[in-house]
C-alpha cells in the first residue's frame, strides 16, 4: 500500500462540498489531498490503488431517500484495509437516519475482526452538556494519556452521536461522561487493526463538528468559541490515522469503566441484536449495486477540497464586507445599523389564541417590547390567493392580516407574512425518492404547485403590501411540514417522472439519444442508479436546480413588479445545502437584492461565502430558542448574533406571550413570565447591535 498522502470521502448522503470540507480540513492541514466525488457516492475498485486514506461517511436510507452503501463495497474495504489502508468510517443517528450504512459497517467490523460495534441509540448526558441551538448536547471527554488528548480541554463541544461497545485490542479515543446515557461513560471514537490497516469509527457529525452541520447545529449558544477547543483534538485525530504505521507498536487504551463489551461483529442494538430484516429488505439488498465499477463513469467529477488556510472557521472578510455594503442604503440600510431581530410567530393561525383583534393586538406590543424589527411566521398567503380555499376562509385569514397591520402600525415592526408548507391543498403531484419511495410532498417541478401555491399567494401579500406599509417584504419557510417523512427536499429526491422526464430532455444534448432512450422506461426505483452508473446525477441535479432557479426568479420579478421595495426572507433549519434549497435561493437572491436567510446556524462569516460562490446572496440571522436562553443570557446571545453574523431570530412570540409551559421555545421554561420577559429581551435588545458587543461577551474554556 503506497502511504502518499492522498484521500478520498464518499458520502453516501449526497452532500454538498461544502458540509464535508468540514473534515477534509484537518486531513489537509497534514499534507493530504482531500478527493470528493459528490455525484458518484460510492466505492469504484481504482480507488483502492490510489487512496492511502478513505473515508465512508453514512447517508440517510433507510428514514430518507439518498445514496447507500453496497454490499459490494464491504468487501472492497476489507480488501483496502487488509492491504494497510486507513479507512474512517463515519456512522449517522441512531434509528432509520443512516441504517443502511449501521448494519454494513458493523459488517465490516465483524469480517475485518475488530471489536467495535456502533450502537444504535443516541448519546444524552443531562449532566454533562451545554446549551446548543436548538437543544441541549452533551460533552465529550479526550481519553488521558492517548496521544490525541495531549494539550487538548478535558470538556469538548463535538455534535450528538451513537456510542461505540468495544472490545479486546479497540483503541479509544474519546468517549462521554459517566453521567451519560444510556450506558455510562462510553466510546464514542475507536480503532482497531487489521492486516496492514487501521479502521477509525467515529460519527459523521463528530468528525464535522466544526465544519458547516448537515443538521442543526451543535455550536454553544451562549459561548460559541469553545468550539475553538475542538480544533485541536481533531487535528489529532486526523494526525493518528495519517500517522499509522503497522510496524509501530499496538497499544490500545481503553479506559474503564466503559459500556458494555463487544466482540468482533456484536449486534448494534443497545439491549440486543438489531431485528432481522424481512425478505423485501435482504432482496432489496442483494440487488443493489452488486458489484464495484473499476472506475468513476467519465463525466464524473472529482473536487479537490481546499479547506481554509487559517481557522477551520476563517473566510474573506473584506469580501464580506463589500458584499455587504452593495445593497442599497434605502432597502437595507437598517441590516447595516440595526441588524436583523427578527421574530417567529402567527396572528393568523394559533390554536385557541389569535381569534380576536385584542389577542393579535397583544401580540403586536409583544412583539416591539421585545425591540423586534421583523415579524415572520403564519399568515395562510394560500387561502388570500383562493390557492384551494373558499371565499369565506378566505375572508377569515383577511380579516386577521388587518388585524395585524392595525396592530404593528407605528411600532417599527416590519411584517414578513410566510409562505408554509402545511397550509397547501389540492396537491395533485408527490415527489419520489432514490430508491423509489414515494414522499407525501408535491413534486418539486410540479409546475401548477409553482403556480397556483407559491407564485400566486406571494403575490397576494405583494398586493397587500400597497395598502398596507407595514408589510416589509414576504418570508418563505422551506420546512415540509405536514409533509411526512421529508423535513425538506434532500438531494435523495427528485426521481419522479415530473423531474425525471423534464431533466432527461434538458440532456439530450450532453447525453447519447441511445442511453437516454434506455432511461426513459425505468422505473421509479431504478432511475437513480442509472444516473448514478452513467455518471449523469451531476447534470441531473443541475437541470433540476436551474429550472428551480428559473421559476422563483420569475416570481420575485412579479413580485417586485407589484412592489419593488418588498424584501425576499426564508427559513430554512440548516445549512442550504440541497439542489431544491440552492436552486430555490440563487432565484430569490442577488448580490444587490439578498434574501435574509434565518437558520440554526450560528456562524454566519463561513455559511456564507460558500453560498456566495454558489451565486446564492444573504445576510444570516441566528436562532434564539426563548426557553433555552435563562434570565440574565439574553444580551450574551443576541451579543455573539452581532458578532458572528447579521443578527437573530426569536422563536417564538406567542409561546412567550401564553407563557407556554415546558416549551422550548417559551421564557416561562425558565421561570420567566410574559411581561418579565417582554422587558428582559426589550433591555437586551437596545443594549446590543452590530458593531456594539456586550461588555463582557468572550471565549471562556468549556473544562
Amino acid at each position: 500500500m503506497d502511504l502518499a498522502g492522498k484521500m478520498l470521502i464518499v458520502d453516501y448522503a449526497l452532500s454538498w462540498p461544502a458540509i464535508v470540507e468540514g473534515i477534509a480540513y484537518y486531513f489537509a492541514r497534514c499534507g493530504c489531498a482531500v478527493h470528493y466525488r459528490p455525484f458518484y457516492p460510492n466505492l469504484v475498485r481504482a480507488d483502492l490503488e490510489e487512496y492511502a486514506v478513505i473515508a465512508l461517511l453514512a447517508g440517510r436510507t433507510p428514514a430518507f431517500p439518498s445514496g447507500r452503501m453496497g454490499l459490494a463495497e464491504v468487501e472492497a474495504a476489507v480488501e483496502f484495509v487488509t492491504a494497510g489502508g486507513r479507512l474512517l468510517l463515519g456512522p449517522n443517528l441512531d434509528g432509520g437516519e443512516g441504517g443502511t450504512e449501521r448494519r454494513l459497517f458493523n459488517r465490516l467490523l465483524r469480517e475485518l475482526g475488530i471489536a467495535i460495534t456502533i450502537e444504535d441509540v443516541q448519546v444524552v448526558d443531562p449532566e454533562n452538556g451545554y446549551m446548543g441551538s436548538l437543544d441541549r448536547r452533551p460533552f465529550y471527554q479526550p481519553v488521558a494519556g492517548h496521544p490525541t488528548a495531549a494539550g487538548v480541554a478535558a470538556r469538548l463541544v463535538l455534535d450528538r452521536a451513537t456510542p461505540l461497545r468495544v472490545g479486546a485490542g479497540a483503541d479509544v479515543l474519546l468517549t462521554t461522561f459517566a453521567t451519560a446515557r444510556p450506558h455510562g461513560r462510553m466510546p464514542v471514537i475507536a480503532a482497531g487493526r487489521a492486516g496492514a490497516g487501521l479502521v477509525l469509527v467515529a460519527g459523521r457529525h463528530l468528525l464535522n463538528a466544526t465544519g458547516l452541520p448537515q443538521r442543526i447545529s451543535a455550536e454553544p449558544l451562549l459561548e460559541p468559541d469553545w468550539l475553538e477547543a475542538t480544533v485541536p483534538f481533531l487535528q489529532a485525530v486526523a494526525r493518528y490515522v495519517i500517522d499509522y504505521r503497522p510496524a509501530a507498536p499496538w497499544r490500545p487504551c481503553q479506559p474503564g469503566p466503559v459500556g458494555a463489551v463487544a466482540e468482533p461483529g456484536a449486534d448494534a442494538a443497545p439491549g440486543g441484536p438489531e431485528p432481522a430484516r424481512d425478505a423485501s429488505e435482504e432482496a432489496d439488498a442483494a440487488r443493489a449495486r452488486p458489484a464495484l465499477l473499476d472506475r468513476a463513469p467519465a463525466g464524473c467529477r472529482t473536487v479537490v477540497l481546499e479547506p481554509p488556510a487559517g481557522t477551520p472557521f476563517d473566510f474573506d472578510r473584506g469580501l464580506a464586507a463589500a458584499y455587504e455594503r452593495l445593497p442599497d442604503e434605502r432597502r437595507y440600510g437598517w441590516i447595516r445599523r440595526e441588524g436583523i431581530r427578527a421574530c417567529w410567530g402567527s396572528t393568523v393561525d394559533w390554536g385557541e389564541a389569535c381569534r380576536t383583534q385584542e389577542e393579535v393586538a397583544r401580540i403586536g406590543r409583544a412583539l416591539a417590547g421585545c425591540g423586534v424589527n421583523l415579524f415572520w411566521g403564519i399568515s395562510n398567503c394560500q387561502a388570500v390567493a383562493r390557492a384551494g380555499y373558499t371565499a369565506a376562509e378566505r375572508e377569515q385569514v383577511l380579516t386577521r392580516w388587518r388585524w395585524t397591520a392595525a396592530a404593528l402600525a407605528g411600532t417599527g415592526v416590519k411584517w414578513y407574512p410566510t409562505l408554509d408548507y402545511r397550509y397547501f391543498r389540492d396537491e395533485r403531484s408527490r415527489c419520489a425518492g432514490a430508491q423509489g419511495q414515494v414522499l407525501a410532498a408535491p413534486s418539486p417541478l410540479d409546475l401548477e404547485f409553482w403556480r397556483q401555491s407559491w407564485r400566486e399567494p406571494l403575490l397576494a401579500i405583494a398586493e397587500f403590501s400597497r395598502q398596507c406599509p407595514c408589510i416589509g417584504g414576504v418570508a418563505i419557510d422551506m420546512e415540509l411540514y405536514a409533509h411526512p417523512p421529508a423535513y425538506n427536499y434532500y438531494m435523495g429526491y427528485g426521481f419522479e417522472d415530473a423531474c425525471f422526464e423534464f431533466a432527461l430532455e434538458r440532456l439530450a444534448s450532453a447525453a447519447g439519444g441511445g442511453l437516454l432512450a434506455a432511461g426513459r422506461g425505468l422505473p421509479l426505483a431504478e432511475r437513480y442508479d442509472w444516473l448514478r452508473v452513467n455518471g449523469l446525477l451531476a447534470g441531473y441535479f443541475g437541470v433540476l436546480s436551474a429550472e428551480v432557479e428559473r421559476i422563483c426568479r420569475e416570481i420575485a420579478a412579479a413580485i417586485w413588479e407589484v412592489n419593488p421595495d418588498l424584501l425576499i426572507a426564508s427559513y430554512i433549519f440548516t445549512t442550504p445545502c440541497n439542489w431544491f434549497d440552492l436552486g430555490v435561493y440563487r432565484g430569490f437572491s442577488s448580490p444587490a437584492r439578498p434574501l435574509l436567510l434565518m437558520t440554526f446556524n450560528l456562524r454566519s462569516g463561513r455559511l456564507l461565502e460558500h453560498l456566495r460562490r454558489a451565486r446564492v446572496f444573504a445576510f444570516h440571522a441566528m436562532v434564539a430558542m426563548l426557553g433555552q436562553i435563562a434570565p440574565g443570557e439574553h444580551e450574551t446571545v443576541f451579543a455573539h448574533a452581532f458578532r458572528l453574523g447579521h443578527g437573530y431570530w426569536l422563536n417564538n412570540i406567542n409561546a412567550l406571550v401564553d407563557a407556554t409551559p415546558n416549551s422550548c421555545e417559551s421564557p416561562a421554561c425558565q421561570g420567566l413570565e410574559p411581561a418579565a420577559a417582554i422587558a428582559a429581551i426589550g433591555a437586551a435588545s437596545r443594549r446590543t447591535g452590530p458593531g456594539r458587543p456586550a461588555p463582557g461577551v468572550g471565549p471562556r474554556a468549556a473544562g
